[in-house]
């Protein structure tokens, strides 16, 4: 099952001033800064669309744009709720979501919209999984 973001009024923010900077750079005709918006624009609106999770057998799989990867499932061994994280790979587009401890020493922060089924569904693969608030 595919799990999408959910969706912080940072980015929502930053999109609609990207696209006005957008817009007035059209007007004032400065044209290369036009092409570096659109192109920022476009990867922000791409991370917007195509920012999702998916747990597969026994792996979580997630997806942020260029940003991709895999974790088995059985290496997780925290899952923190309600957590900001500054630092870090980060395929998430809110500011409260989830940080995904594995193996040893990585995290990972995402956020997903159905946190509580998304939680339900790993643990019924690792129940081993302490999940902190």
């Amino acid at each position: 099952m595919r799990y999408y973001s959910a969706k912080g009024i940072v980015y929502i923010i930053i999109i609609i001033v990207l696209l006005f900077m957008t817009i007035m750079s059209v007007v004032g005709k400065i044209y290369i800064m036009t092409l570096v918006l659109s192109l920022v624009g476009a990867y922000f609106l791409w991370m917007w669309f195509d920012t999702y999770y998916v747990i597969e057998d026994d792996k979580l799989l997630y997806k942020s744009a260029f940003l991709k990867g895999s974790i088995n499932i059985d290496t997780i061994t925290e899952i923190i709720k309600n957590k900001k994280m500054f630092s870090g790979v980060k395929a998430a587009l809110s500011n409260k979501g989830l940080v995904v401890k594995f193996n040893r020493w990585d995290d990972i922060y995402i956020s997903p919209k159905e946190v509580d089924l998304f939680i339900k569904k790993i643990k019924e693969i690792n129940t081993h999984i302490l999940v902190t608030d």
